[in-house]
């Protein structure tokens, strides 16, 4: 074995869809460091995204292969199921009620070898583990996160790996230097002992004999990369490695340096020098704000910044002295055409605890290819249209909802005043930006060009009215297309009354689809932008001209 032993990960890398959510739930939800934006380098009009500390530290590197549209893949045998951080034991309150106020559905999960965790999903599934223990290392906390240093993210705790068998993959950690330390059920734990406090040291073995084999993509982890200290030591255990299984040549990442192997599990491990670093191409003070690539796609500039998706980095409470956002008008957010421009509108409406400016994001995948049409999207007041649950009673939400339409209506009127119709006009939203979008077409119905509704439905038990029987209701939304997407189960929306809000839209005769997403977490999924999209791309079609 070499004389410089591997102490823990250096990276993980994970496949995601959409780019602009993903950069956003690790920055703004995790609080995590956008450390660079960069190409893959295997493809390079795909973004590699790298999210870490405020330095960008080896064992803190969580990165990602966005690639739009592309399915959700499924964990299984021979994968990285879950990806573990490391936060202070006493940490773990404030991320519990963090993951309450922005509505992320998390499961709190019994003691874990003297360990205790917190699982949640990312925007495209992947499962991500807070493990708060006694031994987190320090923090070099982003700069721009509004998470507080003493609770911010240390970096990586360790990966979990499911095999029908653990002794090949067993044999290989082994000859990697980490050894069995744990075992408790069929979780086996193995850590190196040449650093137990090393950053993403634990790594552990899930046993199922019965375990399905998985399908890679979104949100599916591609490889995980172990740490060399520098090139010398990874040669070393380049050496190492060949005598037991096949390795790649040292490969050039620009900011470390690898080799890749397959464990006999099915897992892709990776071997990364900790040099050269993210700081050599960019300054530590602006890393990630930029698209940095390396030297020999430097010609291919131009072609590639115009073939990549924009995206638009948030930054946290630490930045607060920013000149006006310049596409702000008050509390309203506007992208696209101008309206006296616009051959159509979509209104988009955010959920409880997220900022127009997030929701507004989703214009880019919406928009059709040449059409002119306007995105506008509301800022509620304290980021929530109103402050009851979906499932309260429609008395205690009524005062409050009676001004959140009348804040929608307020929009749709500046579209009516620059000879938009309504059957020009889409309302679109999520959580209870949804629910205020079908609120709205219910009270308010007309023929829309269409309502978009991600995971959101009629608030409160349906009034006498809504009650989809009132034969004065029949046929007032005839021809609006809408579209009620929806995770079931879900922690603030209930699948059945998703159901009870599409049949009542269909007894108004709206053209109904509905889409059930099992087990998706409490998201916009690539999947359901992409029904948005045909949604508006078939209701702002152009008119077939008759001769």
């Amino acid at each position: 074995m070499p004389a410089r032993p591997i102490v823990g990960l250096h990276h993980v890398t994970a496949i995601a869809s959409d780019p602009q959510a993903n950069l956003d739930f690790y920055t703004q939800v995790l609080g995590l460091r956008f450390v660079k934006r960069t190409v893959n380098f295997d493809d390079p009009g795909t973004y590699h995204f790298y999210f870490g500390d405020d330095l960008g530290s080896p064992g803190t590197i969580l990165t990602f292969f966005p690639w739009p549209r592309v399915g959700r893949g499924t964990a299984g045998a021979g994968e990285v199921t879950h990806t573990a951080f490391s936060i202070p034991a006493g940490s773990l309150a404030f991320w519990e009620q963090r993951f309450v106020d922005l509505h992320i559905p998390f499961t709190r999960s019994p003691r874990r070898f003297d360990e205790e965790v917190l699982t949640l999903s990312d925007p495209d599934g992947m499962q991500i583990e807070i493990v708060a223990h006694a031994e987190a290392s320090a923090a070099h906390p982003p700069r721009f996160s509004d998470i507080p240093a003493e609770h911010a993210i240390r970096g990586f705790f360790g990966v979990t790996m499911l095999q029908m068998d653990a002794t090949e993959t067993a044999a290989t950690l082994a000859f990697m230097g980490f050894l069995p330390v744990a075992e408790e059920g069929n979780r086996l734990r193995f850590a190196s002992p040449a650093d137990p406090h090393a950053l993403g040291n634990h790594i552990d073995i899930l046993v199922d004999p019965q375990a399905n084999f998985g399908r890679s993509g979104a949100g599916s982890v591609h490889h995980i990369a172990f740490r060399a200290a520098n090139d010398d030591a990874q040669h070393e255990w380049r050496t190492e490695i060949t005598q037991h299984l096949p390795a790649t040549e040292v490969l050039d990442r620009e900011y470390f340096h690898s080799i890749y192997f397959r464990e006999p599990g099915g897992v892709l491990f990776e071997l990364a020098t900790d040099n050269p670093g993210f700081a050599i191409d960019e300054p530590l003070e602006s890393l990630g704000e930029r698209l940095c690539l390396p030297p020999w796609f430097e010609a291919r500039r131009a072609g590639l910044e115009e073939r990549l998706p924009p995206i638009t980095l948030h930054k946290g409470a630490a930045e607060t002295n920013q000149p006006p956002d310049p596409h702000a008008d008050g509390e309203l957010y506007r992208a696209g055409a101008p309206l006296d421009q616009a051959s159509g509108a979509v209104i988009l409406l955010h959920g409880r605890g997220g900022p127009a400016r997030d929701i507004l994001t989703l214009s880019r995948a919406l928009a059709p290819a040449g059409s002119p049409i306007a995105f506008l999207a509301p800022q509620a007041a304290n980021f929530a249209w109103y402050p009851q649950s979906f499932l309260a009673d429609r008395e205690l939400n009524q005062p409050y909802l009676d001004s959140a339409l009348a804040r929608v209506q307020s929009v749709i009127d500046l579209a009516l005043a620059a000879n938009i119709p309504l059957d020009r006009i889409v309302l679109a939203g999520f959580s209870q930006g949804a629910c205020l979008a079908t609120e709205f077409i219910a009270t308010h119905p007309a023929r829309y060009a269409g309502l978009i509704a991600w995971t959101g439905g009629l608030i409160g038990p349906p009034n006498s009215k809504l009650s989809g029987s009132d034969p004065a209701a029949a046929n007032t939304l005839a021809g609006t297309p809408a579209l009620f997407a929806s995770s079931d189960p879900d922690q603030w929306v209930p699948w059945p009354r998703v159901e009870e809000s599409a049949k009542i839209f269909t007894a108004m005769g709206a053209q109904v689809t509905l889409r059930r997403f099992p087990d998706k977490p409490h998201s916009v999924s690539g999947e359901e932008i992409e029904l948005g999209r045909k949604l508006i791309e078939k209701a702002f079609a152009p008119h077939p001209t008759t001769k």
